[in-house]
Formats: C-alpha cells, sequence, structure tokens
C-alpha cells in the first residue's frame, strides 16, 4: 500500500528543516573559521613586527609598519608605560600599558569596542621594550551573514509550522470527505462539504455532483421502476377487460336491441312501462361508457377528437352536478377558458370524475374552484378543494386503480381520468399545498375555432374514485 500524503509531507517538512538546520551550521562554522583566520593572521603580523624591530637594532625608537592599522616600537623599560600609551588610539592605551608596565614578555588579545585587540610585548637590548599591538575589525560582512544565519532559521520553523497547518487541514478536510462519503452510502442527497484546500475542494464538488446524479437516476429508475409495474398491471388489466367487454357488450347489445324493439313507436305499452324500459336503457349505455373508460385505462384509444372550449366543457359538468353538490353544502365555481382537441365525451367523464371527488372531498360550506388556463402550448384544469387530502404516504396510489378511501368507492374513477388524460397526450396530477387540494388535468392546447361542437350532457354521472 502506497504511503500517504500525510507522510510525504512530514518527510518533506522534516526534509527540509534538517536541510536548514545543516545549512546554518555550515554558514556559522563558515563565519567562525573566518574569524579565526583573521585573528591568527594578525597575530602573526605583530610577531612579524617584534622580529622587524629587533632587526633595526638600538637606533629603532618607534616604527610604522606596512601592515594598515599595526603600531609598533620600541621603547625604554623605565618610561615605557608613559610613551608607549601616547602612541596608539586611546582604547587601546590601557592593555598596552598593562602589558609593558610589568616588564615581561607578554601576548594578549583583548576585546574592544569594534574589534579585537592583538598584542605582544617583548625585551630588546639596551634594557628597552619591543612592542607590536592590531586591532582586528568585524568582517564587513558579518552582520549580513549573521542575518542569513536567522533568516534560515526562521524558514526552517515557518516550514515546521506550514507543514504542521497543512496537515491538520488535509487531516480535518479528509475527515470531512470521509464523513460525507459514509452519509452518502446512506442517503445520496446528504451535503458535501466544501474544503479549505482547492485540489479537495474540487474532490468535493466531484463528489457532490456525482451523488446528485446518482440521487436523479435512482429516482428517475424508481419513476420507471414504478411506471412499468403500472403499465404490467394495466397490461393484465387490458387482457381481463378485453375479455369482460366481450362477454359483456354483446349480451349489453343484445338487450338494448330487444328493449328498443319493445318499446319502439309503433308498439302500445302502458306509461310506466316505458318509463322503465327508457332507465334501463339508459344504465346499459352507462354500463358501456363504464367499459368504453375501462377499455382506455387498459390502453385503448379514445374517440373521434374535435376542438372544444375547456372553460365551456367544465361549466357544463359543474352546472349538471350543482344540484348533487347542493345536497351536500358544497358550491362549484369555474373560471378561465383554454381550447384544446380532444375526445369530448371521454373527457367529459374525466371532469365529472374528478368534479365529484372534490365535491365529495369537502367539508360543508366550502367550494370547489375549477380553473382553465391556456399557457405555454398547454391547457390546464386546477380543481381545488379544502378537504384532507390522500394520507400521508399514499398520494402515489390514488390514480391506481381499485384505490379508494371510501368504504363505497370502486377506485376507478381517478385512474379512468388520469388514463383519458394519457390517452390524450396530457396528465392528471395531485398537489397538496397548505390547507388545499389540487388536482390538475393538463392537455396539449388546440386550434381555435369560430364554433365548436357543443359540450356533451355526459349523460348519467360517471363512476367515481
Amino acid at each position: 500500500m502506497g504511503r500517504g500524503i500525510r507522510h510525504r509531507l512530514l518527510t518533506l517538512a522534516v526534509v527540509g528543516m534538517v536541510t536548514a538546520a545543516l545549512s546554518g551550521d555550515a554558514l556559522y562554522r563558515s563565519i567562525s573559521v573566518t574569524h579565526a583566520q583573521r585573528i591568527e593572521r594578525a597575530r602573526e603580523a605583530v610577531h612579524e613586527e617584534l622580529d622587524r624591530l629587533a632587526a633595526l637594532g638600538p637606533a629603532a625608537n618607534a616604527s610604522t609598519s606596512a601592515v594598515v592599522g599595526l603600531r609598533g616600537g620600541i621603547a625604554p623599560r623605565a618610561r615605557a608605560a608613559q610613551r608607549v600609551p601616547a602612541l596608539v588610539p586611546a582604547k587601546w592605551a590601557a592593555t598596552l600599558a598593562a602589558m609593558v608596565g610589568g616588564g615581561a614578555p607578554a601576548e594578549a588579545m583583548v576585546d574592544l569596542d569594534g574589534g579585537q585587540l592583538i598584542a605582544a610585548v617583548a625585551p630588546a637590548a639596551g634594557d628597552r621594550l619591543r612592542w607590536a599591538a592590531v586591532l582586528v575589525r568585524p568582517s564587513p560582512n558579518l552582520q549580513s551573514w549573521r542575518l542569513l544565519v536567522v533568516a534560515l532559521g526562521f524558514s526552517a520553523l515557518l516550514l515546521v509550522a506550514s507543514a504542521a497547518y497543512s496537515l491538520i487541514s488535509l487531516k480535518r478536510a479528509v475527515a470531512g470527505l470521509q464523513a460525507s462519503l459514509a452519509a452518502l452510502a446512506d442517503d445520496l442527497a446528504a451535503p458535501v462539504p466544501r474544503s479549505q484546500i482547492g485540489e479537495l475542494d474540487d474532490i468535493a464538488l466531484g463528489v457532490a455532483r456525482l451523488a446528485r446524479r446518482l440521487d436523479e437516476s435512482r429516482r428517475e429508475q424508481d419513476r420507471m421502476s414504478r411506471h412499468l409495474s403500472r403499465q404490467e398491471r394495466l397490461a393484465a388489466l387490458g387482457l381481463v377487460v378485453a375479455g369482460v367487454a366481450h362477454e359483456v357488450r354483446n349480451p349489453l347489445a343484445s338487450i338494448k336491441l330487444r328493449l328498443d324493439l319493445a318499446a319502439g313507436p309503433d308498439v302500445a305499452m302502458p306509461p310506466g312501462a316505458r318509463a322503465a324500459v327508457e332507465h334501463a336503457t339508459a344504465e346499459i349505455a352507462r354500463l358501456d361508457r363504464l367499459v368504453a373508460d375501462l377499455l382506455i385505462v387498459a390502453g385503448r384509444a379514445v374517440g373521434a377528437r374535435a376542438s372544444v372550449e375547456l372553460g365551456a366543457l367544465v361549466r357544463a359538468r359543474a352546472d349538471a352536478l350543482i344540484p348533487w353538490a347542493a345536497l351536500r353544502r358544497v358550491g362549484i365555481v369555474v373560471s378561465g377558458s383554454g381550447r384544446a382537441v380532444c375526445d369530448p365525451d371521454a373527457l367529459a367523464r374525466a371532469l365529472d370524475n374528478v368534479l365529484r371527488n372534490a365535491v365529495e372531498a369537502s367539508p360543508e360550506g366550502q367550494t370547489v374552484a375549477a380553473t382553465v388556463e391556456e399557457a405555454n402550448g398547454a391547457v390546464r384544469v386546477r380543481i381545488a378543494d379544502r378537504g384532507s387530502g390522500v394520507p400521508d404516504g399514499r398520494a402515489g396510489e390514488m390514480f391506481e386503480p381499485f384505490f379508494t378511501t371510501k368504504p363505497d368507492g370502486t377506485g376507478l374513477g381517478l385512474a379512468i381520468s388520469q388514463a383519458i388524460a394519457h390517452a390524450h397526450g396530457g396528465d392528471l396530477t395531485y398537489a397538496r399545498e397548505g390547507g388545499s387540494t389540487r388536482l390538475e388535468l393538463t392537455l396539449p392546447a388546440g386550434p381555435a375555432r369560430d364554433a365548436s361542437p357543443a359540450p356533451p350532457d355526459g349523460g348519467a354521472l360517471a363512476e367515481t374514485a
């Protein structure tokens, strides 16, 4: 397994610190050696000056050396302590007075303000003393070198501090990413925190985008799975409905034909019997429409289409329901307009189902509001009520065939209405906003015409959810 980036950063910090320490030590040693060499050369110059004075013999009194800054000479031993200090700078006087006053050979190195004084005293012929001294001043580059050593030390500390900060920041950022990945394993919508480290921040953004796309893909997969499951159920239902439709429609057609013949215009029969026959004929027509609606749910096409003004159609269906709604002390109001190409009979049944569902869900004294609006190439019919809506967690089932929350409901009304909307290239959706429940029927908008077929009466009321 490869070493982590934290170990690499720590290694770089240690190598940098060691390099800075070694460079500082080397520079310090170089400064020390250079200064020691200058001291040694100064000491050699002092001894060479004493040898030169000895070679001059008794006639020498004072001498000016060829070495810049070096002073030397010969003085009587008895008066040397008075004469020599007068021949040198004031800062040297005390040191040389003490050395020549002793009368014995001596050599000294004394720290003075401005450098180090190298001095030596030796006997000369005739009870005299030879003396020589030179001041070794600090190198003009010494201060720069010292600053360089300090800068190297500071850079080493800065490197260590920067490495420590980087390690801490990296550890926190990695811990944050690891926590985010652990959270994303359970919930793809979990937030991914941003990082102060640019590279890790790019990774965090990439992880967030990946999680978002995976979440969207999962939602789409769930939606497609539900859709496929629904289609499979509808396909199975279609097989059943097709068989039932065949078995039911043939007897219904035979019954309707016999009733029409029995109640023909040339047949005399009591008024009560004729009314009973007409009622039976109407019920047969209602059963035929129910079979047709079930066939639409199973995937069959709707009937002939025409350009219809939906505002007028919704008002017609509301007018048909108003007496029944009044018995429940619920009002219905319709507003707006829009035109769509549709099967008027099928759409009327869909609207009946939705309006009846809204009225039954409304508390007494409330009003069902139906609004028709045409915009962006679509016509929307919004039907809102003040009922309690579908129980939490079951909203996705309300358009399934045979789903109902009513004791006497069949669970087909909204499924039929949504199937009719889908057959027209539209949709029927449910939403809960505040205290209001809203069903929205959407259809593609159709071309305007000067006149449209009269809205159908819809016959008897359609089956409800």
